[in-house]
């Protein structure tokens, strides 16, 4: 009786069983998930604020009759005491006043958001502003409402390190802009809001307006949208499940393959010999493979070996067993091997042990090839390590000389 095809199946039952289950779990949670618009949530009208003294960003969503605006805002931290002031360079006063000026072309006809930094590139000062009159100009230097007309405004910048404290006036004139009504809100909102983070610094919170220009206002933060990620992890997993079996067949298959190219040239040898002997090509496959039973040898190649003894005893013809065995080996060498052992026993002749022979001879030179070409590439893969060694070395070196140096 003839054994049967082998074959690698992907999925079976079991895995079946967990990669729906994967997509039942994965694509309720995305469905939950789709709708909740981004994980909002409502929370009372006030933000705590850090008191060790980091300031900490927080994205809010006010929410009313004209939609909802997303605005960021720096929760500053509690105050406690004044730092050391150091003296300022005089220079500092010129940089200041251009970068406080931002993109407008003069102070007298400011339309342009200033840029009011607490530190200025090159200089050691922190630097903290109070402008008069209020509700124009926040302590960021954005224009949170355009006056009617041309309103004079004045910065108190005021800078400090160490034990120096000074302040510098600059007077600007804002110019007048005309704004939708719904732009004035949200302006007039985000003031307030800047307003209320600003004023009374010492206490641990700070109120939100929850009503601007009779307009009710509500408040809520984003939540983390988990749909987007559930979705890839979702898919990712069964991807992963579908193939991961395929990957490491195929690591496998070619551990396989290259056990029985090593094997060859010692089966090659071993076949030549039992025909010299006098044994047909069933007598010799059939001792081969008897011998892989009998020693529970570790080699794919026997294996197969033992699986032609079996076709041959099951009533298979001695050709077509080996044709199989070249199918499932699909290397080169068996190929060629069964080859000649078919063409001998269709055609008849004497020389088949020298042309197994000279084949295993061929299949030796291939692997000492092989083998000579891994060492010449072994020095290259050593290179980068050896350089790394290199580079520690030369540190250990250097090191205890710089320490020798005196100063």
């Amino acid at each position: 009786m003839g054994r049967k095809n082998s074959g690698h199946q992907i999925l079976d039952k079991k895995k079946t069983f967990i990669l729906i289950a994967i997509l039942a779990v994965g694509i309720p949670l995305i469905i939950l998930t789709s709708g909740k618009g981004g994980g909002k949530k409502n929370f009372d009208e006030s933000i705590l604020r850090s008191e060790d003294g980091e300031s900490t960003k927080v994205r809010l969503i006010a929410d009313s009759v004209y939609g909802e605006e997303v605005i960021d805002v720096e929760v500053l931290s509690r105050t406690y005491s004044k730092e050391e002031i150091e003296k300022m360079k005089p220079s500092f006063l010129k940089d200041l006043k251009l970068t406080v000026l931002g993109e407008n072309e003069s102070f007298d006809s400011v339309s342009s958001p200033l840029d009011l930094k607490d530190k200025i590139t090159g200089y050691p000062f922190e630097i903290s502003y109070r402008i008069r009159p209020r509700g124009f100009i926040n302590s960021s230097g954005e224009i949170t409402e355009y006056p009617k007309e041309k309103t004079d405004i004045e910065i108190e910048a005021e800078y400090r390190i160490a034990d120096f404290e000074d302040k510098e006036i600059i007077h600007l004139t804002l110019l007048p802009e005309v704004l939708p009504e719904e732009r004035v809100f949200y302006e007039e909102l985000k003031r307030q809001v800047e307003f209320e983070n600003e004023n009374d610094r010492n206490n641990s919170e700070f109120i939100l307006p929850t009503t601007i220009n009779g307009v009710d206002v509500s408040w809520k933060k984003p939540g983390k949208n988990t749909f987007f990620k559930l979705t890839v992890l979702t898919v990712f997993c069964a991807i992963v499940f579908l193939f991961k079996d395929k990957l490491a067949f195929s690591e496998d298959d070619r551990k396989r393959r290259e056990k029985i190219i090593n094997d060859y040239p010692e089966f090659a040898m071993k076949y030549a010999l039992l025909c010299e002997a006098g044994l047909t090509h069933a007598q010799a496959l059939e001792r081969m493979g008897d011998e892989y039973l009998k020693n529970k040898k570790n080699s794919p190649l026997y294996g197969e070996l033992y699986k032609v003894r079996t076709d041959i005893k099951g009533g298979v013809p001695v050709t077509q067993a080996l044709d199989r065995m070249a199918s499932d080996c699909n290397i080169r060498e068996i190929s060629y091997f069964v080859g000649l052992i078919n063409r001998n026993i269709r055609k008849g002749g004497r020389e088949i042990s020298s042309g197994i022979r000279k084949a295993a001879g061929e299949s030796i030179r291939d692997k000492r090839e092989k083998i000579r070409r891994k060492a010449e590439t072994a020095g290259t893969k050593l290179l980068l390590p050896m350089v790394f060694l290199l580079i520690i070395v030369f540190v250990l070196i250097m090191i205890p000389a710089f320490d020798s140096f005196s100063y």
